[in-house]
């Protein structure tokens, strides 16, 4: 898998959160490339709420292990991308993703 079609994923991922997409970059979470997961990693935080509700499915499901998605996971909780919490409106943003 190269970055190129990992970033693509991420852009279809954000728009139509296809799910095809989606296991494309969880898979890059997986990768043996250290640049191809940090990617995929960005890109799943910056598309918060749809990417959590994903990782809940595919845990539950145990198509990724919680190992893999539990950190991620608590990224897209702590960087806000999750949505409101406790009532309150959490600022989103879209960082840059650096490709190695």
């Amino acid at each position: 898998m190269d970055p190129v079609y990992m970033l693509a994923c991420g852009i279809v991922w954000q728009k139509t959160a296809d799910p095809d997409a989606g296991w494309e970059l969880v898979d890059g979470l997986e990768s043996s490339d250290p640049c191809l997961r940090l990617l995929a990693w960005n890109l799943l935080v910056e598309n918060g709420e749809q990417s959590m509700d994903f990782l809940e499915s595919a845990v539950a499901t145990g198509q990724v292990s919680p190992q893999v998605a539990g950190p991620l996971m608590a990224e897209i909780l702590r960087s806000g991308e999750a949505g409101p919490i406790g009532g309150k409106t959490v600022q989103q943003h879209l960082g840059d993703v650096w490709v190695c």
